[in-house]
């Protein structure tokens, strides 16, 4: 049997990785390659906001599964202390014993392999299988690897894989969805992994829209973060919809369709509410698709103009404080900003009552789903009297 042990901390695991993994399992025509995240690199610390562990391994298996012959180890994650590549490839070597054993690394991981731990019984356990991006690499490698022959009695084969040129930092910071596997990207996604900080999207949404509209913005977020200290709810996760709400607000008509049109849209309100409505569709979008947010803050997004029958805290909090923040100035907002902090059932109430006669007073009737929202907080009597 065929094995390879591909380590690294994987944080997250991306294209380059998947794609190495790859060549190296056509090239050596391996029978099985364990992906093994490291547990405590024994070089270099984890940067703060990383991926648990526990993640790395779960990012690790759905990448696997896009690939022949690959799987996700544990066997490091399950140790404790920094993860000694020595101490893996003997506990590999016992588990199969009969097995012909590569390590695989990189250039530059092989043209520093002298200064690794117990590079002696190393070169007993395995062969080294070296990624080569290009022809200098190569030759690089075939130098080192004569050295290596000569100084340990390593055997070394070399693959060649055209390097996709990233590396994990710029990954985690880019979240670019042309360097991750999709479902590797999904959940990331979801589990709310590398989101960029509040100083990095108020700094991306205020070069998107205009001094004014990033008042309100900054305001909507103040009075968000109150309510969500009162409700319980996360102060990034309210934060971060608050400032992308109107991420969108600047763009014109032919912009707007055209990411509806990019994103597969479906509009399903006249051309009397579009102007209000479509910027929480095509912000809720980007918040997805270019900031990478989870999907309670996209669905607080989608939701922030016309409400819904069932909204969550997050959600209410955004309707609400989008309309009674410290920028507002429509009659009867001081009134609602208290309630938002006393009573936030009530509030929301409130708030679509002023919506839905707001849109009237321009001679228009208001968004169904917010009718539809506010017919169920109300008695069928207080229904028919307000609706």
């Amino acid at each position: 049997m065929k094995i390879a042990m591909y380590g690294g901390t994987f944080n997250p695991i991306h294209l380059g990785h998947m794609n190495a993994a790859k060549a190296v399992v056509e090239g050596l025509q391996l029978d099985k390659l364990l992906l093994m995240p490291a547990n405590v690199p024994p070089h270099k610390a984890l940067p703060e906001g990383s991926a648990s562990p526990a993640q790395r391994l779960e990012m690790c298996r759905m990448a696997a599964s896009q690939l022949e012959r690959v799987e996700a180890c544990p066997l490091e994650l399950e140790r404790t202390g920094p993860s000694y590549t020595v101490d893996t490839l003997s506990a590999l070597n016992e588990e199969y014993p009969d097995a012909d054993l590569w390590l695989v690394v990189g250039t530059d991981m092989v043209l520093s392999f002298d200064r690794w731990r117990e590079t002696e019984k190393m070169a007993k356990l395995c062969r080294l299988a070296v990624v080569a991006r290009d022809e200098s690499d190569r030759q690089r490698i075939a130098e080192k690897a004569e050295q290596l022959r000569v100084q340990l009695g390593m055997g070394i084969d070399i693959v060649d894989n055209p390097a996709m040129p990233m590396s994990s930092t710029q990954v985690r910071e880019s979240l670019d969805e042309r360097l991750l596997h999709p479902i590797v990207m999904e959940y990331i996604r979801q589990n709310r992994l590398y989101l960029p900080t509040l100083e990095a999207l108020r700094a991306e949404v205020e070069a998107r829209v205009s001094p004014k509209r990033m008042a309100h913005i900054l305001g909507c977020e103040r009075m968000a973060a109150k309510m969500a200290q009162r409700y319980g709810v996360d102060d990034y996760t309210v934060r971060a919809a608050a400032i992308l709400h109107d991420c969108t607000k600047a763009l014109n008509e032919k912009e707007q369709l055209t990411l509806c049109e990019k994103w597969h849209i479906i509009i399903d309100y006249d051309e009397a509410n579009f102007a209000q409505l479509i910027h929480a569709d095509t912000g809720a979008e980007t918040a997805k698709r270019q900031f990478h947010m989870p999907d309670d803050i996209v669905e607080a997004i989608r939701t922030h103009t016309t409400g819904a029958v069932d909204m969550t805290t997050l959600q209410k909090i955004l309707y609400v404080a989008d309309m009674c923040e410290e920028t507002r100035t429509w009659p009867g907002v001081e009134d609602l900003r208290a309630l938002a902090l006393t009573d936030l059932e009530g509030a929301v109430t409130s708030a679509m009552e002023r919506t839905a006669a707001f849109i009237r007073e321009q001679g228009k009737e208001p968004y169904y789903k917010t009718l539809d929202a506010l017919k169920l907080r109300k008695t069928p009597v207080e229904t028919e009297e307000k609706i």
